[in-house]
Order: C-alpha cells, then structure tokens, then sequence
C-alpha cells in the first residue's frame, strides 16, 4: 500500500511541470501535456493521426489551461 501511495504522488508531481489538457476529435480522447524540459511549450501529439501540435509559453499569451483540435 505504501508503494502505491508513493508512485501516485511522483505521478502527480510531474516534476513539478505546469501542464495542459488537449482534446483531440478525430480520436474522441483528452491528453494531459507537459510542459516541455526547457519550459518554452507544451507539445500535443494525437494519438489516432498524429497531428502534432505545439501551444508556445510567452508573455501576451492566455490563461486557458484546456484546448480542443479538430485533426481532419
């Protein structure tokens, strides 16, 4: 039990990484994305097709923590 409770917070850290949530339609899925290492954007990939899809991190930007692509 101690374990589990262990890999469920290393799970929820994350590193400590901000994250955003992508939904893509093409494949009706919800993917949490990670901002990458260097902490300039978040890299979406769809799991179905493969569109790949990158939401740069800069100042003038937005707030919005979740997003919805069309893939086709």
């Amino acid at each position: 039990m101690a374990e589990r409770r262990a890999a469920t917070r290393s799970h929820a850290a994350d590193d400590g990484r901000p994250s955003i949530r992508v939904f893509f339609q093409c494949a009706n899925a919800y993917q949490r994305v990670l901002r990458d290492a260097d902490g300039r954007a978040y890299v979406a990939r769809c799991p179905r097709c493969g569109l790949s899809k990158r939401f740069v991190v800069g100042s003038g930007g937005t707030g919005q923590r979740f997003f919805e692509l069309t893939c086709r």
